[in-house]
Parts: C-alpha cells; sequence; structure tokens
C-alpha cells in the first residue's frame, strides 16, 4: 500500500508541475506526448480499463468499459461498466454451508467525471459512477463455468442471485499521448448498497479498486 501512495504521490506531484506550466503559458491547442491537438467543444471517446480489488479477502480482477461526450475538454457525461473477470479466483467453498460456489456479476451506470488542466500533457480527472449491479452465486461442480464463461449457465446452478445500487467516486492522472488516444491510472471507492446474498456480509463489496486504461476519441 505505501508503494502505491508513493506512485500516487509521484504522479500528482508531475500533474502539479504540468499545471503550472499550462498557468503560466496558456495554449488553445491540447498538448501530447507526440505534438498538439486542434482545440474542439464537443468530443467523444470509448474507454477500456482493467482494475484490481478485494471483496473481503478474494482478490478480484475486473474488466471495464466506457463511453461519453466531452464537453469543452472539460466535463465527461457517459456511461461506465465493469465485470468481474478472475472466476477461478472466486471460489466461495461454503456458500450454503455443504457446497461452494463461484461468484459472478458486474455493475454500471452514469459516468460524470470532471478534467482539472485538461490541455497539459499529463493532468487530473474526478470520475463518479452511478449505478446499479448484480451478483450471482454460480454452482459448478464439474468447473464447466470456468473453462466455458463466455457461455450461460442454467437457472437451478444459481445458488443466489441479488441486484444492488453502486456509487464509486475516484481521481485519475491521464497522460495524453496522441490527439486520439489517453492512458489513464487512478483509483476510486465503491459503494454498494442492498447487496443480499447467502451467507455473506451486505458490504462484501464496498472497497478501493485501482485501475489503468486507455481512451480512444476526439478530445
Amino acid at each position: 500500500m505505501k508503494k502505491i501512495t508513493l506512485l500516487f504521490a509521484m504522479i500528482f506531484l508531475a500533474v502539479a508541475v504540468n499545471a503550472q506550466d499550462e498557468i503560466k503559458n496558456p495554449s488553445e491547442d491540447i498538448n501530447t506526448v507526440f505534438g498538439k491537438s486542434g482545440n474542439i467543444k464537443l468530443g467523444w471517446y470509448i474507454g477500456f480499463d482493467c482494475g484490481y480489488t478485494k471483496f473481503n479477502t478474494k482478490d478480484v480482477w475486473l474488466g471495464g468499459i466506457s463511453a461519453g461526450m466531452v464537453i469543452n475538454h472539460t466535463f465527461t457525461l457517459g456511461g461506465w461498466g465493469r465485470s468481474f473477470i478472475h472466476y477461478q479466483g472466486m471460489f466461495y467453498p461454503e456458500v450454503t454451508g455443504t457446497s461452494g460456489a463461484y461468484l459472478d456479476g458486474g455493475y454500471g451506470g452514469l459516468l460524470i467525471e470532471y478534467i482539472l488542466m485538461p490541455k497539459s500533457v499529463l493532468h487530473v480527472t474526478f470520475p463518479l459512477l452511478i449505478g446499479g449491479g448484480s451478483a450471482s452465486y454460480v454452482n459448478d461442480e464439474d468447473n464447466n463455468y470456468c473453462e466455458n464463461n463466455w457461455e450461460s449457465y442454467d437457472d437451478d446452478q444459481i445458488l443466489d442471485k441479488d441486484d444492488f445500487f453502486v456509487i464509486e467516486p475516484g481521481v485519475r492522472a491521464e497522460l495524453n499521448i496522441l490527439k486520439f488516444m489517453r492512458l489513464n491510472a487512478g483509483i476510486s471507492y465503491r459503494y454498494t448498497a442492498g447487496v443480499d446474498l447467502i451467507n455473506t456480509p451486505d458490504n462484501f463489496m464496498n472497497n478501493f479498486t485501482a485501475t489503468v486504461g486507455l481512451k480512444f476519441g476526439k478530445f
């Protein structure tokens, strides 16, 4: 945890230095690692990211996709969805007391994001996800679920299922690599409400998430 904190401290120090440069030398162009791009008022993007978090003691990997409109470079309005992708590591051995199950699910919803100093090569964004999700315990004694997780499973394999509300604020450092591509890394905190699964604490998904992602579009 100390290494992660140090890494983000270094990133945001670099962001602060870039922000001071922009204040002293304002420009209408968007600065990137490999040159500059034109100034537009309404843009768009599609983003892909991967994340790491924990549900209680379980390591969880998340796969995410987002899309949105970028208004005047500083405000994004769109949608964001994430799914649990590390099935093999998400086996709970005593869900019912006599049998175990794999946890499956995901969540998504409205994405609102504020972008601070967007014309700097390196800058900060503040994303907020508000929406809902679903989680299921899937019984798979033959292990077919892990081997064929892109296939659907029968209703009799579902031991328990529930929908929930989620809100997830975060902060990210973002790097303008090319005029159509941005790299970001950040941390967020996921808060859920309404989770009611068998033999499971209702707050077991509440935790920090570290993410790395790419955005492609017209910024």
